[in-house]
């Protein structure tokens, strides 16, 4: 089960959430940071990490629990109570980090540089940290691209429902 991202920045919370089952029980609730910006380093180091960190040590489990209880209720699950219980006593958490890119990240020495500080924010095994790249030049006009060619796309949905 997935849970819509929030859309507005002044948001604040889960950027995504995501409850990952096996054949008999949950197999583990991934916390997402998907982030926009010109300056990837520092949005990982600065914003990603830390909120990360406070997942780990228990700081945000009030919202942790919120979110997945909406989550699993929206989506009809039969023992709510059960998932939470394994996702806040078992650490069955893991944790995801999208961010967009310039070239200075590209190479793999790009991306260590990157991600550097992710098992110190989240330490264990391996599979409990994803990172993903979009690599994306010229970030601000590209986005302005997309929100006049969706805007095009409305107007023209609109216009044939008016005819």
């Amino acid at each position: 089960m997935i849970r819509s991202p929030h859309m507005r920045h002044a948001d604040k919370g889960l950027d995504g959430l995501l409850v990952e089952f096996d054949d008999t029980e949950i197999a583990r609730v991934v916390i997402s940071e998907e982030k926009a910006t010109g300056n990837a380093r520092t949005m990982v180091r600065d914003r990603v990490w830390p909120e990360f960190r406070d997942f780990e040590t228990g700081r945000r489990d009030a919202e942790l629990v919120d979110g997945v209880s909406t989550l699993l209720a929206g989506g009809g699950h039969p023992n709510p109570d059960a998932v939470v219980a394994a996702i806040l006593w078992t650490e069955k958490r893991a944790y995801r980090v999208a961010v967009t890119i310039d070239d200075t990240h590209v190479s793999e020495k790009g991306l260590k540089a990157l991600y550097k500080g992710y098992e110190a924010a989240v330490s264990g095994a391996i599979h409990r940290r994803r990172a993903e790249a979009f690599q994306v030049k010229n970030l601000r006009p590209w986005f302005e691209s997309i929100a006049v060619r969706a805007t095009a796309i409305i107007d023209a949905e609109e216009a044939a429902i008016n005819v």
